[in-house]
C-alpha cells in the first residue's frame, strides 16, 4: 500500500493536467480557425473593392489608358468581356503593323447609345495618336463579333471585314467590309457586300469568293454556290457561279 498509494496520486494528477489542457488545446484550434475566416474576409473584401473600382473606371478612360500603352508596344490587343445586358461595354482594340507592315496603326470598335458601331482608325504622327478616320451607323451585334483583316481589293493595304451574324450548321458569316485607302488611310464601307457570305479573297485571280448554302440533298449532303466577285468600278460585283456539293 506504501508504494500503490504514490502512484495512484500521480494517476489522478495526471489525468487532471489532461483535462485542464484539452478546452485550451480547442481554443487555440477556435482561435486559429477564426482568424482564418477574418483573413479570407479581408482578402474578399479587397477583391471585391478591386472590382468595384474597374467597373467605376469610364470606358473613355480605358481608351485614353490603351492609346498611351499602344505608343510604347510593339502590339497591343484588348477585347473586353461583357455581358448581353450591358452590350454598351463592349470594346475591341488592337495596334501595331497588323494594316502595314512599315505603319503602325490602331483600331479601336465599340458601340454607342443607338445600338450601332464606332470604328475609329488611328495613325502615328510626331510620336502621337492622330485619327485617320471613322465610321458609325453600322448595326451592332457584340456577341457574334469577330474580326478578319485581309487585302480584299488587292492593292498591299490589309482591309477589315467585321461580322454581324454567323448562321448555325453550314456556317455563313455576314457583315462590314471596310476597305481601307494606302495613303490617306481612310475607311470605304462597302453595303454591297453585306449580303456576301464567307467572303474569301484570291489574290491569283484578284476575286472575292463567297458562300450560298442552298440545303442538303437527299443523301445528307450540303449544297454550295460559290460566287465569284470582282471589283468593278469600285464596287465588288458577282461575274459567275458554279454549285458544288460537299461531301
Amino acid at each position: 500500500m506504501v508504494i500503490t498509494k504514490p502512484l495512484t496520486i500521480i494517476f489522478f494528477g495526471l489525468l487532471f493536467f489532461s483535462c485542464c489542457t484539452q478546452p485550451q488545446s480547442r481554443q487555440n484550434k477556435t482561435n486559429h480557425f477564426d482568424s482564418t475566416i477574418q483573413q479570407q474576409s479581408k482578402t474578399n473584401y479587397s477583391d471585391s473593392t478591386i472590382q468595384q473600382q474597374n467597373k467605376k473606371v469610364s470606358q473613355p478612360d480605358t481608351i485614353d489608358q490603351l492609346l498611351k500603352e499602344a505608343l510604347i508596344k510593339h502590339t497591343l490587343e484588348f477585347n473586353n468581356a461583357f455581358s448581353i445586358d450591358d452590350w454598351q461595354s463592349f470594346l475591341f482594340f488592337k495596334s501595331g503593323k497588323f494594316l502595314n507592315k512599315t505603319e503602325k496603326n490602331a483600331l479601336l470598335v465599340c458601340c454607342n447609345a443607338d445600338s450601332t458601331y464606332l470604328i475609329k482608325l488611328y495613325s502615328i504622327k510626331n510620336k502621337k495618336w492622330f485619327l485617320s478616320d471613322s465610321i458609325d451607323g453600322l448595326g451592332a451585334s457584340p456577341s457574334e463579333f469577330d474580326i478578319t483583316f485581309s487585302d480584299y481589293n488587292f492593292d498591299k493595304q490589309t482591309d477589315i471585314y467585321i461580322q454581324a451574324s454567323a448562321s448555325q450548321g453550314w456556317s455563313l458569316s455576314r457583315g462590314y467590309l471596310l476597305i481601307i485607302e494606302p495613303k490617306t488611310k481612310k475607311l470605304n464601307y462597302h453595303k454591297e457586300a453585306d449580303d456576301l457570305a464567307n467572303m474569301t479573297p484570291e489574290k491569283k485571280t484578284k476575286t472575292v469568293i463567297s458562300e450560298l448554302w442552298n440545303g442538303y440533298n437527299m443523301k445528307g449532303q450540303s449544297q454550295l454556290t460559290l460566287l465569284s466577285n470582282k471589283w468593278i468600278n469600285g464596287q465588288l460585283k458577282t461575274i459567275s457561279k458554279r454549285d458544288i456539293i460537299v461531301k
